[in-house]
């Protein structure tokens, strides 16, 4: 029997409406003051002020930091750092996608330490065991930040960075899929595949446990009926909130077992071009399933994924299923135009640096330099999007 150890999970509470149990949270986690960090579109949209008022109700100050447009910068990281120290802040608040959430919980770790983030990147330094609690409240459906004790940003030349430690936990979360209605079609579409992608690469890669294929086997199942149903119609709550519970469990399963080649690839890219992680995760994912499930490895993952996603239980039929669903969700195997200058070999070198390449490692198969090679190859191979489109 193979030996595993399963992560934490935090407290959560789902349902439509509960961003009012917030201050509530707040309070049993010693209350405030509290700087939210949040997308800059909610504040737009009034979903930071709403929560906003929702603690001052309550007696708990807040200053909003709805500074958040992208994947975050260590410059912004720093930043939130100083108002995070200058307010006096007991607790953190992330609102928004994943990049809100990475910074939230990054920013609750390290603040009082009054170093800048970069003294943490890649576990140079351990994170320090007595940061601030924080809150996740995701209104995207997609990269599990909620439930994962990982944040990716990116340092000021665009390289990603990572942070990892049960430090960057967040306290508890909070799962509304009502903030998940004003998102676009496309964007629900991008962010889901991005939790497809952290379900089948769960179930599917080489440090696969049952907590893995637990989690990761129930998110496919849930996201290829439910995803679907909310891009073609994103006014359907029941859809997007079988959406946003997916890419939680989904999350979780990235969170015992890691991720492998379709985020390699993305990672990569993302250094090299603006491209939306979830998109650049599907598109990598679907150019390297057809390759990996040519080796034995892992083949009884893979048909237990193709399962679960509707196909026959074989590891060849995998490939096929995932681009079926990526075109169910009107997304078209073509790199957006932001990637016309990207040669495979600027990929192949971003995909073995010391960033990225543990990922291509944790694949069920070895994975070397040629290997590599050939699978950026194939990624660039891909048409380019029309600027029109």
């Amino acid at each position: 029997m193979k030996t595993f150890n399963m992560g934490q999970v935090p407290p959560l509470t789902f349902g439509a409406g509960r961003i009012a149990k917030v201050p509530d949270i707040a309070k049993e986690l010693g209350g405030g003051p509290v700087l939210i960090v949040a997308d800059s579109i909610l504040a737009e949209l009034g979903v930071t002020e709403r929560l906003s008022q929702g603690l001052a109700a309550e007696g708990i100050a807040s200053e909003v930091a709805a500074d958040v447009a992208g994947e975050p910068k260590e410059a912004l990281v720093d930043d939130l750092c100083a108002r995070a120290r200058d307010a006096g802040a007991k607790l953190v608040i992330g609102l928004g996608g994943g990049a809100a959430m990475d910074a939230a919980k990054l920013v609750a770790a390290i603040a009082h330490t009054n170093r800048p983030a970069e003294d943490y990147a890649l576990a140079a330094r351990p994170l320090p065991a007595d940061g601030m609690p924080a809150i996740a409240i995701p209104t995207t459906a997609g990269t599990g930040s909620e439930v994962t004790r990982t944040s990716v940003i990116s340092k000021n030349d665009g390289h990603k960075i990572w942070f990892w430690g049960e430090e960057l936990m967040f306290a508890q979360a909070v799962l509304d899929p009502e903030l998940t209605l004003s998102l676009p079609s496309h964007l629900t579409a991008w962010t889901g595949i991005d939790a497809v992608a952290h379900a089948l690469e769960g179930v599917t890669s080489r440090s696969s446990s049952p907590a893995g294929q637990l989690y990761g086997l129930e998110a496919l199942r849930l996201l290829s009926d439910a995803l679907p149903r909310a891009v073609g119609d994103g006014a359907d709550l029941e859809a997007r909130g079988r959406v946003l519970w997916a890419s939680t469990v989904a999350g979780l399963a990235l969170h015992n077992c890691n991720t492998h080649m379709g985020h390699n690839i993305s990672h990569a890219l993302g250094s090299l071009a603006r491209v939306h992680h979830g998109l650049a995760t599907g598109l990598a994912l679907e150019v390297s399933l057809p390759w990996l499930v040519e080796r034995p490895d892992g083949a009884e993952n893979y048909a237990r994924a193709a399962l679960a996603m509707g196909a026959e239980a074989s590891a060849a039929a995998l490939p096929e299923a995932l681009s079926n669903l990526m075109r169910a969700c009107q997304i078209p195997a073509e790199l957006p135009v932001e990637c016309a200058g990207v040669t495979s070999a600027a990929l192949a070198v971003e995909m073995k640096n010391a960033a990225n390449i543990g990922m291509a490692q944790n694949a069920a198969c070895a994975v070397g330099d040629a290997d590599l090679d050939e699978m950026a190859g194939r990624m660039m191979t891909l048409p380019i999007a029309s600027a029109a489109a």
